[in-house]
């Protein structure tokens, strides 16, 4: 069965299609993520590619191939899969943060007045970026974010893209000086 008849199998009820569809793009899939990845992560991401395209084939509008939809999805999974990592990296870079009994009272008290800040401008967001941010700074992706409020992938990275532009641009005095004190000091000048 080619995969149009599977998919017209699968809208009309037919749960077996379903699998047949699934097991004929693991192995592709599997591949495609395990020659980026570790064995386990393959199979998470492979297994999560599916749950967003065979699991979920009424979002296919045949603009183009099957194929080519799945591995546009498995290109944006792993994508997010990077972005996420990236975003770990830059929040907990070992070192990036001295610990608390070596930051200064006026590095804990500035600290917490960004964050401060911080809260203030996602207050100030609409609902529809607010939630979507919000959602994104607890450490949620995109296809999680898009999961949970029922919204298209490309509206949630919209919407992200959006809302954190906004707070950047309100708290773009803040980011400056933040970054000014975090950065090192130069050393002084030997007499």
């Amino acid at each position: 069965m080619q995969d149009e008849e599977l998919i017209a199998a699968i809208r009309a009820g037919d749960r077996t299609a379903s699998n047949r569809l699934a097991r004929r793009y693991y192995p592709h899939l599997y591949t495609y993520f395990s020659s980026r990845l570790s064995g386990d992560e393959a199979q998470d991401l492979t297994q999560l590619t599916l749950l967003h395209t065979v699991a979920r084939v009424d979002r296919y509008r045949a603009e183009s191939s099957f194929r080519q939809y799945v591995f546009g999805v498995a290109r944006r999974v792993l994508s997010e899969r990077y972005r996420r990592d990236q975003r770990r990296i830059e929040t907990e870079e070992p070192g990036s943060e001295p610990p608390a009994s070596q930051t200064s009272p006026s590095q804990r008290v500035f600290k917490a007045q960004f964050h401060a800040r911080l809260v203030q401008a996602l207050a100030t967001l609409s609902e529809h970026y607010r939630v979507v941010v919000d959602l994104h700074l607890r450490g949620a992706d995109n296809f999680e974010i898009a999961e949970a409020l029922g919204l298209e992938y490309n509206t949630v990275r919209s919407r992200l893209s959006r809302g954190l532009a906004t707070i950047r641009n309100r708290l773009s005095p803040s980011l400056v000086e933040y970054r000014r004190r975090r950065l090192p000091r130069p050393p002084e000048p030997s007499s």
